[in-house]
């Protein structure tokens, strides 16, 4: 059997040492423990272990923690720890200083801090639009809960506790894109080495799915009495501008939201819109009729503070992806069209005017994958689309007054 030294300290040893007396005064003492552990014992009482280990032909000194904190027996493990370092010709002073940033590095990478990187990375590949509906989902749903939490703690529970109050209040689409930008997030932890894996998945199959529906649309025939409802909505002209533009252009509702005032040649009557706030990244050019060139002079005076053309009502940033749905309920058409439906009922009026389908995919920029035949649309047509909207908008003008004007089919197809 091995020798036990003589030295070797107990916990009973431990417990009572004092420091020791010099003359009647208190001084500093040592208790040995063997192989270089030792307690410290401070004239002041306090205990403090310590390990004395040879790298390099040097004398080096590791500090293990204070007593009673550090117990006897776990002084000794950490002692084992630092001599397997010291046979691997490792410093354990330096691995701790460097296990300790490593630490506090992990505690400054939160999800939040994530996040902002990882959205960062989208800014080249995403439209401003579908930028900040990321961006606000997070910051609504998923930020306040655990944005300042380090991101390679979390699990799948705490995915849970963010995802649960979706659920409870029935708001299952909103559930499945929170979760599916929570995962995207941690998604990117795990390819960046914060995490080694993606707890989102365990979530998989916790929540009802939302049930998919078609976007809500008026049609054309619903056009008249909605264009009355506009016209005596007394909403902000912002939020007014922009559903007029959807109507008098087809244009997405984020596409109208995210416009700027460089983007318009009110004197050529064309919009612009720049490839990297289009869904296929390509420039699309819109022809103005003469109501929206009329429209559009008003708003650049009443928002020349605005980096936006139809800022939000409420401060000078960009509108929210909610202000025409809010607009329409007040409107008294909730639920029975969305910004999506007034754009559908543009195609459908457009279709039942006879114009080719070709032209008003091009004018609602349902672009082709081949480039050259965009190219050739965006530029061909555009004459005739311009053509085409006028028509329209002066469509919509009659419509309101109580016209029935909306076949147009020889006209439309002679253009």
């Amino acid at each position: 059997m091995p020798r036990k030294l003589g030295d070797a300290l107990s916990d009973v040893a431990v417990r009572n040492a004092k420091p020791a007396l010099r003359d009647g005064v208190p001084a500093d003492r040592k208790l040995h423990d063997g192989r270089g552990l030792y307690l410290l014992i401070r004239a002041n009482g306090a205990k403090h272990w310590r390990i004395k280990y040879h790298l390099a032909h040097r004398e080096r000194l590791l500090a293990l923690g204070e007593y009673p904190d550090v117990t006897l027996t776990r002084a000794r493990q950490k002692a084992g720890e630092a001599r397997n370092l010291v046979r691997e010709g490792i410093d354990p002073v330096q691995d701790g200083r460097e296990q300790k940033a490593l630490r506090i590095n992990a505690s400054l990478q939160t999800f939040g801090v994530v996040a902002d990187e990882w959205l960062s990375k989208k800014t080249k590949k995403w439209t401003d639009g579908h930028l900040e509906q990321n961006r606000q989902s997070l910051r609504d749903y998923v930020l306040p809960k655990i944005g300042a939490r380090a991101i390679a703690s979390l699990t799948s529970q705490d995915v849970m506790r963010v995802l649960e109050p979706l659920e409870s209040a029935g708001k299952l689409e909103t559930l499945r894109r929170v979760r599916q930008r929570i995962g995207s997030v941690l998604s990117y932890a795990v390819q960046t080495g914060r995490r080694t894996d993606n707890p989102i998945r365990d979530t998989q199959g916790a929540f009802d799915a939302p049930t998919r529906e078609h976007f809500a649309s008026i049609g054309p025939k619903g056009l008249p009495g909605f264009l009355k409802a506009l016209e005596g909505y007394q909403g902000h002209p912002n939020t007014i501008g922009i559903i007029r533009m959807i109507l008098w252009t087809g244009s997405r509702t984020g596409e109208v939201r995210g416009a700027t005032p460089d983007e318009f040649d009110l004197d050529a009557g064309v919009w612009r819109i720049p490839a990297e706030r289009m869904k296929k990244r390509r420039m699309h050019v819109v022809p103005l009729p003469r109501q929206a060139v009329s429209m559009l002079r008003e708003l650049m005076a009443l928002n020349a503070e605005s980096r936006y053309m139809f800022p939000s009502p409420m401060h000078q940033s960009m509108a929210s992806e909610n202000i025409v749905l809010q607009a329409i309920k007040k409107m008294g058409y909730g639920g029975q069209t969305t910004g999506h439906g007034l754009r559908a009922a543009v195609s459908t009026g457009l279709e039942e005017m006879g114009y080719p389908i070709e032209i008003i995919k091009t004018q609602l920029w349902h672009a082709k994958d081949n480039l050259t035949d965009a190219a050739y649309l965006r530029g061909v047509h555009l004459e005739r689309r311009t053509e085409m909207m006028q028509v329209w908008a002066d469509n919509l003008d009659a419509l309101m007054s109580g016209a029935k004007v909306l076949p147009l089919k020889r006209k439309a197809a002679a253009a």
